[in-house]
């Protein structure tokens, strides 16, 4: 997974899952944009933060700040990335109950759809950006809170994965 075109693949499939939920923010009615989902525990709101803080982060981590801190010890990484992480990358179904550690996390809110988005959008696109310029980087360049660390393929293919499961979630809230 080296290569230009691979690259360029693995980005224009992360620019689809980014379009893909913001189309499906914008298309959350007004009413509902602050409420709690039935089926999950945080607002679209919260959603969308969740994301920009996301890509935050990463894209922090990525221009040489502080990433996200590890929890799980090194046998357990070993066992997720061989064993669940492969999964969610080739099924993008995230195990249930899985949570996002606290630097993730939003406040309660509110948060005003039209900034929230925009914001996530430019974050996504530098996280994106500092993705491809480590592309052949041998070292990890993203640190996971139970995978540990990651390569920037398997991290950029990650954020594919899971701004593609968070756009499923406010899909079903869309006409």
């Amino acid at each position: 997974m080296s290569d230009s075109t691979d690259r360029d693949s693995a980005a224009a499939e992360h620019q689809r899952a980014v379009q893909q939920f913001l189309l499906a923010a914008r298309a959350v009615p007004a009413s509902d944009w602050e409420r709690s989902m039935t089926h999950e525990k945080w607002s679209p709101a919260q959603v969308a933060e969740h994301l920009r803080l996301t890509y935050v982060v990463v894209g922090q981590q990525l221009a040489g700040g502080a990433g996200i801190r590890v929890r799980a010890p090194w046998w357990l990484r070993f066992v997720l990335r061989r064993r669940i992480l492969p999964r969610i990358l080739s099924t993008g179904v995230f195990p249930v109950g899985a949570r996002a550690p606290s630097e993730l996390r939003p406040s309660a809110g509110p948060f005003e759809r039209e900034p929230v988005l925009s914001a996530l959008a430019v974050a996504a696109n530098a996280a994106e950006a500092a993705t491809a310029r480590a592309w052949d980087n041998p070292s990890p360049s993203m640190t996971h809170h139970v995978f540990g660390g990651l390569r920037a393929p398997t991290a950029l293919l990650l954020l594919t994965v899971h701004t593609a499961h968070h756009a499923g979630q406010l899909a079903p809230r869309a006409d």
